[in-house]
């Protein structure tokens, strides 16, 4: 740290002020011993004379020690800086400050290596945020082509069975009207599973790329969550779950319709399709001046805990088997988070005591 400017320094100045008074008197000495008694009357040698020579003498010897102690003093200073500039040349950071004396040189020593200390966290902070960039750009593309690889697998399945059903019905001019029937109904619904994965993909890179673009209003949320509940109660029976809603009429939140549609339709969707239970219960577990608090949860069997972590990654599947057979397409819990993180709000997921698993959700409440 530098020196405290009010602090007394030692200055090379008043120093060599002080020797040069001394040697200005040793000087005055010596002209006047040798003007009026070396030369003119050396041979009467007087007491007087004596004590003028010994205080040249005196006086001498004083500024040799004066003059010793400020090369010293300056000497320490300029060994301690010279450690710090071959420090500072190799671009290292100054952990240890040498001691530097109290005077002027030794000032100017500490404010330059502060000043250094400053500019290697600048640099240090700069080199930081571009390696962060960096790697979040390598990070985008990275998952940008694991998207892409993703989205080239999970069609691969449908588009195969289309053209396998259709070549089939072509190639059988003979079959009865049952079998192509079935064949067309089975194309239908791979064709169907094709337009949510194209829905799921845009929706993911609307939420990636044209954020900035998505409009955000006040919200009537207790509205979506009746729309949504009315839906499944057109369900057939065997696929239906009782939902059981505990949230204020209304409930407005600053939100997007849409995303706040495709967030619990997602959960509800996923609750269908794979928690085995019988009711979904949607609380309001807090609130506050900026945040719902809300929970969604089921009473089915729930997630193993290996793979509670990875339930938000795009194209996850805890029964790969399972999930393809009901026509998941393996983003929707990934749109989940992405659209609550897009309003400003977060989610997590945990295992419920009683059975099922429970999302926490918080969405920012209408100003």
């Amino acid at each position: 740290m530098a020196m405290d400017s009010k602090s007394k320094v030692f200055s090379y100045r008043g120093g060599m002020f002080l020797l040069l008074t001394l040697l200005i008197i040793s000087l005055i000495g010596g002209v006047i011993v040798y003007r009026f008694s070396l030369v003119d009357r050396i041979s009467n040698f007087g007491a007087l004379d004596e004590v003028l020579f010994y205080g040249i003498i005196c006086v001498a010897i004083l500024a040799s020690i004066v003059a010793l102690m400020l090369a010293m003093r300056l000497n320490r200073n300029m060994r301690n800086l010279k450690r710090v500039a071959e420090t500072m040349e190799s671009g290292a950071d100054v952990d240890v400050v040498p001691h530097f004396e109290n005077d002027e040189l030794g000032a100017l020593s500490l404010h330059i290596i502060d000043l250094y200390k400053r500019l290697h966290e600048a640099s240090s902070d700069l080199q930081r945020e571009h390696n962060n960039a960096l790697h979040e750009q390598q990070e985008k593309l990275r998952i940008k082509r694991q998207l892409t690889n993703n989205i080239n697998h999970e069609l691969k399945t449908p588009v195969a069975a289309i053209q396998g059903y259709l070549e089939t019905m072509i190639a059988n001019k003979d079959m009865t009207d049952e079998e192509r029937q079935a064949f067309i109904e089975k194309c239908y619904a791979h064709s169907q599973r094709l337009t949510q994965l194209l829905q799921d993909v845009s929706t993911i890179t609307r939420l990636e790329d044209g954020s900035s673009h998505i409009e955000c209003e006040p919200i009537d949320l207790r509205g979506i969550i009746d729309e949504i509940a009315a839906d499944v109660a057109l369900l057939p029976v065997e696929r239906q779950m009782r939902i059981n809603v505990e949230l204020p009429q209304p409930m407005m939140v600053n939100g997007n319709s849409t995303l706040l549609m495709s967030i619990f339709k997602n959960l509800t969707d996923n609750a269908l399709a794979y928690s085995g239970g019988r009711d979904i219960f949607i609380r309001l577990a807090a609130t506050d001046s900026k945040f719902y608090t809300i929970t969604f949860a089921d009473n089915g069997i729930g997630v193993d805990e290996e793979h509670i972590n990875h339930i938000f990654e795009r194209f996850y599947r805890v029964d790969k088997g399972r999930s393809r057979k009901l026509g998941g397409t393996g983003l929707g819990l990934s749109i989940v988070k992405n659209a609550i993180l897009f309003h400003g709000g977060d989610v997590s997921v945990a295992n419920r005591r009683m059975g099922g698993l429970e999302f926490k959700i918080t969405l920012p409440r209408a100003s």
